[in-house]
């Protein structure tokens, strides 16, 4: 339910109400043949009923927050049509059916409210149309239990599916960040190599090359030969030592596209677009770290708040700032006002002299971070 996807719970939804509305029709037709030739409401009322649960049930891009809860208050009011033509004691089952989607939409006060309301107007009605009175009464209560039972599975479901999807975002977080840390303790490995050969082999063959010039210089004959053999080993002996701790110095490139397809490769029902035109380079781990955070809140903020399917990256070099664009195609709330972690997110990139600016296109939230590479240089320096 509540996907792109035909789930279990599409099924058996579409399916009690094909059997409520197949049942209903037997009775009436069989049974209570004073309603035979008069089921146009019947068929019209169980129409609208699956229709309304069809829409509410999937997402929807182009229905507004508003446009759904339309959609759910007209499958209440075709339930309520149905009882108002046609007496029919297991009718109720179609409100339990409605109240087990309140707990997507709305919370569990105003869930448990609305079905309140709904159980009393119900069996209110039912019993002053039909005659039902104490009988009206105790099916209230039997059928309110199970009202209840149907919005708590629901919400006990819906908790399992945010605890899911918070756990899927912390694995590909765990997974991105792992990544970056065995680049920096390769880079970190690298230079302590490199330090060490300068420091030790490196002393050692000035020295040995100092005593070798010397002994060049009292020495004749055969002797001094091979001296100055020595003397042209050695010196091309340090060539090479130098060679190799400049090459170790050497800083190569991140591969941060892949760093960023760790972290967004299994996001649910969500499909990432990136443009990664940036080299960064090993000793600029900060920088990886702060534009991973940027994108790992803005993944999480597509998901929980916008209900997006797609999402998109942009990260480019103009002139001296480098520019990351993060935007989706999801409907944000028009009071959308941010929290700790747009806040969090601020807050890394002012340690890089960045700037953060949000705009909403089309009620898609689009956020754009700009950082000036003389002070990501500085701070790659500084080996923050």
């Amino acid at each position: 339910m509540f996907g792109i996807k035909i789930s279990s719970a599409d099924i058996a939804g579409v399916g009690t109400i094909i059997t409520v509305f197949g049942i209903s029709l037997y009775l009436l037709t069989q049974h209570r043949v004073q309603y035979a030739n008069n089921l146009g409401a019947l068929y019209l009322g169980f129409l609208v009923y699956l229709g309304s649960f069809i829409i509410a049930t999937r997402e929807k891009k182009w229905l507004s927050q508003n446009k759904i809860y339309l959609v759910i208050a007209l499958q209440l009011i075709s339930a309520f049509f149905i009882m108002w033509n046609y007496p029919i004691e297991f009718l109720p089952i179609l409100t339990i059916i409605w109240v087990s989607i309140l707990p997507y939409y709305v919370s569990l006060r105003v869930s448990f409210g609305a079905m309140t309301i709904v159980v009393v107007c119900w069996f209110s009605i039912y019993g002053y149309l039909w005659g039902e009175g104490v009988s009206a009464v105790f099916s209230g209560i039997l059928y309110g239990t199970f009202h209840v039972f149907s919005i708590l599975m629901t919400h006990h479901a819906r908790e399992a599916e945010k605890a899911t999807e918070k756990a899927n975002l912390l694995n590909e977080e765990l997974k991105s960040t792992q990544q970056l840390l065995t680049e920096a303790s390769k880079q970190n490995e690298r230079t302590r190599i490199a330090r060490d050969l300068h420091d030790l082999l490196g002393h050692h063959l000035t020295a040995l090359i100092i005593n070798l010039q010397v002994a060049e210089l009292l020495s004749a004959g055969e002797a001094k030969d091979k001296i100055e053999q020595c003397h042209s080993l050695a010196k091309l002996l340090m060539s090479d030592v130098r060679e190799a701790v400049s090459s170790l110095r050497e800083t190569n490139d991140l591969d941060f596209e892949n760093l960023v397809h760790l972290l967004v490769n299994d996001l649910p029902n969500l499909t990432v677009h990136s443009q990664i035109e940036l080299r960064i380079t090993r000793d600029n781990i900060e920088l990886a770290k702060t534009l991973l955070s940027c994108i790992q809140e803005a993944t999480t903020n597509c998901l929980k708040h916008a209900d997006a399917n797609e999402f998109w990256i942009s990260l480019t070099q103009q002139d001296q700032l480098i520019r990351l664009e993060l935007y989706d195609n999801g409907q944000i709330d028009k009071d959308f006002n941010e929290g700790n972690g747009l806040t969090g997110m601020r807050e890394r990139v002012k340690e890089l002299c960045g700037s953060i600016e949000l705009s909403i296109i089309q009620r898609s939230l689009r956020i754009c971070v700009e950082l000036p590479i003389s002070c990501v240089q500085s701070r790659a320096k500084e080996g923050v």
